[in-house]
């Protein structure tokens, strides 16, 4: 037996070894005021409260505080004192009030046996919390059966004035690191113990700081005026065309400049419309030019922001004088795919028309009478140009200029060298055609294999805008207001360069070289 006794004796000696001074100077401040606080709130939920409660000082954390207690007490406790919201067999009817109080003074317990643990010089017994373990186990029981009470009242909704939710869900809080607490003590682990009791003491005084602090009720924003916006708009008008006013005025002092500009412009106008009637194709170029310029302008008006407006016009501005090129290139190259699909059965019709003993030249009247457009065009074209004295070798480098045609200019190319130092041509046309069979297996082997990123590449391109378009759907205010700031202008210029980068990177990975 004296045995058994010795082994306790040491066991609890190494025990308090190991708790001694778990708790700091600020840390034993923080369980002090936090009991406090939980007293405070426990009275001020009593109808027969002193009135020193009401108006409470007290030294927290080395400092003087004063605590008033709310004026919406004395509105609010009558109604929960009466709200009867629990029926206990032994204790009979249970008020909401009465079940605050009662989680309130489980926590304001738990915080005097935490007391303990202090050393006698700073009011405490100096017991190691090794030594309550079975205290801290069932005031963790007692609260969470007072918790429990409380969510099944479902009185947590307009309790406290619509306090209610929110310190139900610190005081789950606290139950977890109660929890903690007994983990700590059981694993002898000092640091984890002083940080749960820390935390609830924390907790605790948030607790009661929600109680002080009105609640957060929405406020839907205000709408504005009619006439302000009215005035607003404008005002923004007036802003514009005060805009477009100094723009001509630059444009009369600078006559000469703007007269050689116009020249030039004229000039551009004159070689694009050669491009475009070189690919049969008649267009206005003054559409491509002003219509992006058109549209972005008016989204710019849309947005009622002269700055917006101002960046609009001027991506407009980019956008359409380079709208004549890329609607150019885009055409060029699906005339130049419509021109390779054809290309095998006009080489196929040119190498009959040689076997039976034509020339080339009637071989390419053949194609251009036989086949369809595009390709019936072009021959035709050369033909004409043939005719009209060009020699046939210049009026097939001319075809070749103006159709992007991998294939047709091989052929071309093989045309001019027969004509120069001779060969069999029936047997050049041949060799293509299964070039061009075996390139266009490949050009499909190709596209199966890139297809994801080509499809990655226009949704990095697209996915941006959307978003920002619901955004300013939802919340225009305040995206106008944003991207009409300095922050804002350089976010939109940064995520500009990046989604340009994001595209060519993934598109280069979707190229193969052959």
């Amino acid at each position: 037996m004296k045995k058994i006794l010795l082994s306790i004796i040491v066991i609890l000696t190494m025990t308090g070894e190991i708790f001694a001074a778990v708790l700091s100077e600020a840390q034993m401040q923080q369980v002090e005021c936090a009991s406090t606080k939980m007293q405070l709130l426990y009275y001020y939920l009593s109808p027969n409260r002193k009135p020193s409660i009401v108006d409470f000082k007290f030294k927290c954390a080395g400092a003087e505080r004063r605590y008033i207690m709310p004026k919406w007490f004395d509105e609010v406790l009558p109604k929960m004192m009466n709200k009867k919201v629990w029926r206990d067999p032994e204790e009979g009817e249970i008020s909401e009030a009465q079940l605050w109080q009662l989680s309130i003074s489980v926590l304001f317990e738990f915080l005097e046996v935490t007391k303990k643990t202090f050393p006698p010089e700073r009011g405490g017994a100096g017991i190691q919390p090794a030594l309550l373990v079975k205290e801290y186990s069932d005031i963790k029981i007692r609260y969470q059966m007072s918790l429990d009470r409380l969510y099944r009242a479902r009185v947590m909704v307009d309790s406290f004035d619509g306090r209610g939710r929110t310190m139900l869900a610190i005081m789950n809080l606290i139950l977890k690191e109660m929890e903690s607490i007994s983990d700590s003590i059981s694993s002898s682990n000092p640091k984890q113990y002083a940080q749960a009791v820390t935390a609830i003491s924390v907790l605790a005084q948030d607790n009661f700081s929600v109680v002080l602090k009105p609640p957060r009720v929405y406020i839907p924003p205000k709408e504005e005026d009619k006439f302000d916006r009215v005035i607003r708009n404008i005002l923004s008008l007036v802003g514009i065309l005060l805009i477009f006013f100094a723009v001509y005025m630059f444009m009369v002092f600078n006559f000469d400049q703007n007269s050689k500009m116009m020249n030039d412009y004229r000039a551009k106008l004159e070689s694009w419309k050669e491009a475009f009637s070189r690919q049969f194709i008649e267009v206005k170029i003054e559409y491509l030019v002003f219509i992006p310029i058109g549209i972005f302008a008016l989204l710019g008006l849309l947005t009622g922001s002269i700055l917006i407006f101002l960046f609009m016009v001027l991506i407009g501005a980019l956008l359409g004088f380079r709208m004549p090129n890329i609607y150019l290139d885009i055409m060029k190259g699906i005339r130049g795919r419509k021109v390779d699909s054809q290309l095998m059965d006009a080489l196929i019709l040119m190498s009959n028309a040689l076997k039976s003993g034509l020339d080339i030249v009637q071989g390419f009247e053949m194609v251009s009478k036989d086949l369809l457009p595009p390709i019936s065009d072009e021959f035709a074209l050369v033909i004409k140009n043939y005719q009209l004295g060009m020699p046939f070798e210049k009026a097939l480098g001319v075809m070749e200029e103006r159709v992007s045609s991998k294939m047709l200019s091989y052929m071309v190319r093989a045309i001019v060298l027969q004509r120069q130092i001779g060969g069999n041509l029936t047997k050049v046309f041949e060799r293509i055609v299964l070039d061009i069979r075996e390139e266009s297996k490949l050009d499909q082997k190709t596209k199966a294999l890139t297809a994801q990123q080509k499809i990655q590449s226009i949704v990095v391109a697209i996915v941006p805008f959307i978003l920002v378009s619901v955004m300013f759907l939802f919340q225009p205010d305040m995206m106008i207001n944003f991207y009409t700031s300095g922050i804002g202008m350089i976010v939109i210029v940064i995520c500009l360069i990046l989604m340009g980068t994001g595209m060519k990177v993934v598109s280069s990975l979707g190229k193969i070289r052959v």
